[in-house]
């Protein structure tokens, strides 16, 4: 097979590299997906390796996936057992082989941030604070997740605050151990734990992996670059892919110096550069190069568009708005004008700095009916149905502390705190953990009738994943199953009872918080339904639900115009984008930008995901704190030649030729008597 074929000479060159380390600089729309694809391939056909010496670490389970059908699908057979997964994944499958090493039951839980923040809420109500302040759990648990990596933490935290999260740090990660879980910090921390305590479990790892590809290098952080540094030790086959330009995370631990130093970090490394666009016009990649180039710590490169150039190849526009409600109806009559030229809505996107900018863009799509979704929104199992059915999944498969807890009075069934409490207690006193404890109810001071409860909820929960998976007389497929569980329990009835609005009757809260447990439902079958609908499934369900992997339904793409912000937008693309709010204070942010040169590339990543046509806009004035303010355009764009951009100070464009025959001709039918 020629793995070379119809790739540019840059692109042969990276495909071509076999042992040593690489760094391939990828320029935004340059084809590193085809060039990791095409190299991960040759090496197992041209049998360099075998596909199972092979770890290709991602940022998103959805590029792990693409990269293996890929491969498969040129080299057939030959790539079954080649390994591509998110750094969390890779953690978490290291960690389920020798969970006995690190202190873990062999079923672990795992936590999420929400879960984590109530173990620290539970910490600090034991530990007397003079100062009687009241903490923000989300800026203790940052500050122990910092102390937990051996990091500095930023000087804006008041000293009671270090004080607070010194004490805490060692007191969490004991409670996660006595839990029998751990948490996303500890999904990299562990295996690296792992890899200093145990050399023998680390030389295995680095037998087993012969060829080490990652994937966005420039957004790695400290740990996994570590992680990375382990297992490439022993051989040094070290290929990362990434841009520079493109580290917009540095604000959730990504470090630039990574990708900025690898070349000096491996003797011997082998620099290629991937210049050539193949998603945007060439005037939409000179703003875009004259913007990044104002960065001064990067690696040189200039992008150069390799598109056929078309007359409607125009210059990026930029227009100059009154205020945010101005600019809100020009963004709708901007899309108006693309759809009545042959554009479909999901053709275009609407980019903003701050989530703040997004409502008044919502609000006036939703008085003009055009159809749009918010991309980067939260989550569904994020959604509290979903966590507690997640609940429901974990512990009715292997003891879970976390999850029992959750589940124990929900939907409610007469068991409260104080039932919890005494079977806690019990627990504690003889090394149990709380399920087990439940189980000899009878030895913990809890009343028969609570104890036949307990028992009761305990064989539901039992019997509950072989009903899921094979009871037919409950429904035909695994959502309809599901379904009947979620209403036997009561959960429904539950549903109903605190939702239904008892003055008017509505049921519109309810009827969102079910469709949660159908689109739980959905997922769940899509999921175990492309796997053999076993226990096993159904724990690798509950896995990829934790690491928030996208295993949702692969449904076809809706025709709506797309709404996101600029770090959401990341790796997308579009033939319009639309770029609001390009002013100081916004690009860069005045509270969230510290860092100057990131907010540039934010920018450069925003004008890169246009493909044919880039609109940016300003206003002169804008509403802050209730207060209309002056505003100033961003230095981001007064920084660059105004020759690389048309500028409409009046807020649209002039009408021309044929549209003000059009415009003329319209006014005259309206106004001649009939």
């Amino acid at each position: 097979m020629n793995w070379l074929e119809g790739l540019n000479p840059e692109q042969q060159q990276a495909v071509s590299h076999n042992y040593g380390p690489l760094l391939i600089l990828a320029g935004a729309g340059s084809g590193k997906t085809t060039v990791l694809v095409a190299r991960t391939g040759r090496l197992i056909d041209e049998k360099i390796c075998e596909s199972k010496s092979i770890c290709v670490l991602t940022f998103t389970n959805k590029s792990a996936r693409e990269l293996k059908l890929r491969v498969q699908k040129k080299v057939g057979q030959q790539a079954k057992g080649l390994w591509a997964g998110t750094f969390h994944s890779f953690g978490l499958q290291l960690l389920r082989k020798n969970y006995k090493l690190v202190g873990l039951p062999a079923q672990f839980g795992i936590l999420d941030q929400s879960d984590s923040q109530h173990v620290v809420k539970d910490l600090i109500k034991n530990i007397k604070n003079s100062t009687k302040e009241k903490f923000d759990i989300d800026k203790i648990l940052n500050l122990i997740n910092l102390n937990r990596c051996g990091k500095k933490a930023s000087p804006d935290f008041v000293p009671e605050y270090h004080e607070m999260a010194e004490v805490l740090t060692p007191l969490y990660e004991r409670e996660l151990k006595k839990l029998g879980v751990t948490d996303f910090e500890g999904l990299l921390l562990e295996p690296l734990r792992l890899f200093k305590k145990y050399p023998e479990v680390l030389a295995t790892v680095q037998n087993q992996y012969q060829q080490i590809m990652v994937d966005e290098f420039q957004d790695t952080n400290k740990e996994q670059l570590e992680l990375v540094n382990f297992i490439a030790a022993k051989h040094l086959n070290l290929a990362v892919v990434g841009d520079d330009d493109q580290s917009i995370y540095g604000w959730r631990g990504a470090e630039i110096q990574n990708i900025l130093n690898f070349p000096k970090a491996y003797d011997r490394c082998e620099v290629i550069k991937l210049e050539r666009n193949y998603r945007s016009s060439s005037s939409i990649l000179d703003l875009g190069n004259a913007v990044i180039q104002k960065n001064i710590k990067r690696h040189g490169k200039v992008l150069k568009s390799e598109k056929v150039k078309k007359p409607e190849h125009e210059k990026p526009e930029v227009f100059v708005l009154e205020n945010e409600d101005e600019e809100a109806d020009f963004v709708c009559r901007e899309i108006m004008n693309f759809k009545a030229k042959g554009a479909n809505y999901k053709d275009i996107a609407i980019l903003y700095r701050s989530n703040t900018q997004g409502a008044f863009i919502e609000s006036s799509l939703r008085r003009n009916q055009i159809p749009y979704s918010i991309t980067g929104g939260t989550s569904i199992f994020d959604r509290k149905e979903a966590k507690d059915w997640l609940a429901f999944l974990k512990q009715s498969m292997d003891d879970d502390e976390v999850s029992y807890r959750r589940i124990f009075n929900v939907p409610p069934r007469g068991l409260g705190d104080t039932t919890l409490e005494k079977l806690a207690a019990y627990a504690e006193t003889h090394h149990l953990n709380l399920p087990q404890a439940s189980k000899k109810w009878f030895k913990a001071e809890i009343s028969e009738k609570q104890g036949e409860i307990i028992d009761q909820f305990n064989n539901w929960l039992w019997t509950f994943p072989t009903r899921l998976l094979e009871d037919n007389t409950i429904g035909d497929s695994i959502s309809k199953r599901f379904e009947f569980l979620v209403r036997e329990i009561g959960y429904r009835d539950h549903l109903m009872k605190n939702t239904i609005d008892p003055v008017t009757g509505s049921g519109a809260i309810f009827d969102k918080r079910w469709q949660v447990i159908e689109i739980v439902g959905r997922i769940l079958e899509s999921f175990v339904g492309r796997r053999d609908p076993t226990l096993h499934s159904l724990k690798a369900f509950v896995d990829s639900m934790q690491l928030r992997e996208d295993v949702g339904d692969d449904e076809e793409k809706q025709n709506k115009v797309q709404l996101m912000t600029f770090h959401a937008s990341k790796g997308l693309e579009f033939p319009v984008v639309i770029l609001v709010g390009l002013e100081e204070d916004l690009l860069p942010h005045k509270r969230l930008g510290g860092d100057i040169d990131e907010e540039r590339r934010l920018l450069y990543v925003g004008i890169t995901r246009a493909q044919e046509r880039l609109i940016l806009s300003y206003c002169r004035e804008r509403k802050k704190q209730g207060l209309v303010r002056k505003v100033s355009p961003s230095r981001f764009l007064l920084e660059t030649s105004n020759q690389l951009y048309t500028l409409f100070e009046m807020g649209s464009r002039p009408v021309v030729g044929s549209e003000r025959d059009d415009l003329v001709k319209n006014f005259l039918n309206r106004t001649s008597p009939k």
